[in-house]
């Protein structure tokens, strides 16, 4: 009998994408002024059917407002459910939902502030590919083998991490917002663990004892293993950081800070076989049943970090600017994502200036759009990329009282993987024997499609 192997070759690839738009109500007394909106979103898969993802999920909304003596924040929970669909959802397929918030817009209306969030929800999933190929044929049949290399995901694991930490602080007499998100930098396997590092930024608005308001910024390196059965030191890993909760408090003359995140973990295994590529036999009739395998080669995880820099004016209704007090609702959406060689990307960071006018002695806000085009530092033979980003930091001058000047530091982590195919034999139906002519020579006319 001719020996067969399996090829299971995985991707861990977006499987669907959708919108949904959450809204939100927030009654507040006596006059004010919206300075700037930002959100948070949480999403968690609640039914899975064929073709189909149903998930439930919370965006917290944070609004600095201006009132006629201070600047305040106010905070609400809108809680909603979606779903998203793709021809290659299984039912009861295990899904990663990644949320993203792309707009918040916020008014004054009705004694309170109406506001609208746009929540981007990207859902991954590991899409299977199997075959059965021949490995050795029956005896008198001459094969030509050839070697491939495919990844096969071995395991998947979510684990709730917490990261603390503190900075200085002087002079500071209310916390008004705290903002976290992390950035995965480094995935490293082993047998039975997987180990993700990374840095949490964490922004936190805050009103010192005069009344004015100002941002403080606390960068948090950490590491944390995951233990997954299945995980081989000779693998490799992927993984994604979604914060679900951060908070700080003054204490002593510090801030402390405590953040809590997901982390989505794959394992990846490093396969090798020696497949029958194409057969042929002298003696007797063949009939070979061929077909085209898809292999998937993941490539290890990388997070480059590149600067977005530009310019954005002021409306001729808006105060003048002296000085920036902070940046508030940053983000960072990627609307396209290339790679020929190097990749490239494409896509728009935002967020709200607040800044001060000394001549009415007056806070304002400009909400900001800046658009990009990048070829990131990474070259690779990889046919597919994927690309997530996470603004770091980001830098806000007055150049004059009606521009100003912005420089932004962006992470970009980037999921590189290639799709290749290539012609296996699968098996082989044996004929009639070949009628021999007797003769000194013989001389055999190839039929269309053989090879050897």
């Amino acid at each position: 009998m001719p020996e067969n192997i399996i090829i299971k070759s995985d991707e861990l690839t977006c499987v669907a994408r959708g919108q949904a738009v959450v809204e939100a109500r927030q009654p507040i007394e006596g006059a004010f002024r919206v300075l700037s909106a930002s959100a948070t979103a949480v999403t968690t898969p609640s039914e899975i059917f064929a073709q189909e993802a149903r998930y439930v999920g919370k965006v917290t909304f944070d609004f600095i407002i201006a009132t006629d003596d201070r600047v305040e924040c106010v905070s609400t929970v809108a809680e909603f459910s979606d779903k998203i669909t793709s021809s290659a959802i299984g039912a009861g397929s295990s899904i990663t939902l990644v949320p993203e918030i792309v707009n918040v817009e916020a008014a004054a209306e009705g004694g309170g502030i109406k506001a609208v969030a746009v929540v981007d929800v990207t859902a991954f999933a590991v899409v299977p590919h199997e075959y059965s190929c021949l490995a050795e044929p029956d005896d008198g049949i001459y094969a030509d083998k050839r070697s491939i290399d495919y990844c096969t995901v071995a395991a998947e694991q979510s684990e709730t991490a917490y990261v603390t930490d503190s900075i200085a602080a002087t002079k500071i007499s209310d916390i008004l917002t705290v903002k976290s998100h992390a950035v995965v930098t480094s995935v490293e396997v082993s047998d039975t663990e997987v180990k993700v590092g990374g840095t949490v930024y964490t922004d936190i608005i805050v009103r010192d004892d005069d009344g004015m308001i100002s941002c403080c910024r606390a960068v948090t390196p950490f590491v944390k293993g995951v233990g997954i059965l299945g995980a081989a030191s000779d693998g490799m890993g992927y993984a994604v950081a979604n914060v679900t909760e951060s908070s700080a408090t003054i204490a002593d003359g510090r801030v402390d800070i405590s953040v809590t995140m997901t982390l989505g973990v794959t394992a990846f295994t490093c396969n090798h076989a020696d497949v029958v590529a194409d057969v042929f036999c002298a003696d007797t009739e063949i009939e070979p049943k061929t077909m085209d395998v898809k292999r998937c080669i993941a490539e290890p995880l990388v997070t480059v970090t590149d600067a977005v820099d530009g310019q954005i004016p002021l409306a001729a209704d808006k105060l003048a600017a002296d000085n920036v007090l902070c940046v508030t609702g940053k983000f960072c959406t990627i609307s396209s994502a290339t790679i020929d060689g190097r990749v490239n990307v494409e896509g728009l960071i935002g967020g709200d200036i607040i800044y001060y006018n000394a001549e009415k002695n007056a806070v304002d806000s400009l909400a900001f759009r800046l658009p990009f085009s990048l070829p990131l530092s990474v070259h690779s033979d990889a046919t597919s990329v994927e690309v997530t980003a996470k603004v770091t930091d980001i830098t806000v001058r007055v150049r004059r009282e009606s521009v100003f000047d912005i420089k932004a530091e962006v992470a970009f982590t980037l999921r590189m993987y290639s799709e290749l195919e290539c012609g296996v034999v699968e098996s082989v139906v044996m004929g009639e024997p070949i009628a021999r002519p007797n003769a000194s020579v013989i001389i055999h006319i190839a039929k269309k499609g053989e090879k050897l």
